[in-house]
């Protein structure tokens, strides 16, 4: 006589368990939402900048050393003193609560923070990508790039726009997916509409790991005004920024802007296993008029 009250109470348990199995899915993996990070800062930077990127490699689910490396990367980044920092696989883990965070204020920089992938809130690990600088940022957004590589792997651009001396100036920071071929070339395409549509004629800094040699179709085929900061300054140096198959996927594009371009003055990389299982890359250069 109970039995079907008792068989539609299971179905209703089941159905809701089910609903709540498909929210965590969709929830644990998911990008966003952007986050200020750092202290507030004054500007604007000098004319002549320096640029550093770094992926400081999360590896989850181990976090290998990941407190000690993170000092490390501080350390070797005050030695460069950058005006600018582009960081990916920033993450927040129970090893370091917020390493983009963390790496602002040891810096005394300003910036911001969009994850990636991950849901710290739900698995108690996230990482994404960060844009640092010395004087304060504006216009700070991140997007999406396509296509999706996975069901659960986001690949994003965080950028924001700081001010120079000689003008205003866009920074993008990017992580580019390890799925060779279409995709990574797919996505890459996907950041170059991205960064000409953002960036508005402004002139750009576009850093990351791009997970691709420079001798790919995709790297070779960008645009002709996007400045390879370490190829110019370096043409013969290997280069290599990967350090588990030594090739050169980590990069620093100088994207020329109306009536400016790029002058680069100097490039090299910087760390190695103490900081990360990448090299990062550094380059100075100036903007100068061009008719």
């Amino acid at each position: 006589m109970h039995r079907p009250k008792a068989r539609t109470w299971v179905f209703l348990g089941v159905g809701l368990a089910l609903v709540a199995v498909a929210a965590f899915l969709l929830n644990v993996s998911r990008p966003g939402p952007l986050t200020p990070i750092g202290a507030p800062a004054g500007g604007p930077i000098p004319a002549t900048v320096t640029v550093a990127t770094l992926n400081l490699w999360h590896d989850h689910p181990h976090y290998s050393r990941q407190a000690e490396r993170l000092q490390a990367a501080i350390s070797a980044l005050r030695a460069l003193s950058p005006d600018l920092v582009c960081l990916q696989e920033a993450s927040r883990t129970p090893m370091v609560p917020h390493a983009a965070g963390q790496l602002a204020d040891a810096l005394g920089m300003a910036g911001a923070y969009a994850r990636a992938n991950g849901n710290r809130a739900l698995i108690r690990f996230e990482e994404g990508e960060a844009v640092l600088a010395r004087a304060g940022l504006t216009g700070e957004a991140w997007r999406e790039l396509s296509p999706r590589a996975g069901l659960f792997e986001h690949r994003v651009a965080v950028w924001g726009t700081v001010g120079t001396e000689a003008g205003p100036v866009v920074v993008f920071s990017t992580h580019i997916t390890n799925k060779p071929g279409e995709v990574n070339n797919a996505q890459i395409c996907s950041l170059v509409e991205l960064v000409e549509r953002e960036r508005r004629g402004l002139p750009a800094v576009v850093a990351g790991d791009f997970n691709a040699h420079e001798d790919t179709p995709q790297i070779r085929g960008l645009p002709a005004h996007w400045h390879d900061a370490f190829r110019e300054a370096k043409p013969d140096a290997p280069g290599a920024t990967s350090l588990d198959s030594g090739k050169r996927i980590d990069y620093i594009f100088l994207v020329d802007g109306d009536g400016v371009r790029w002058q680069v003055l100097d490039a090299d990389t910087f760390g190695d296993e103490a900081i990360s299982d990448h090299r990062g890359v550094w380059a100075r250069a100036r903007l100068v008029p061009h008719p």
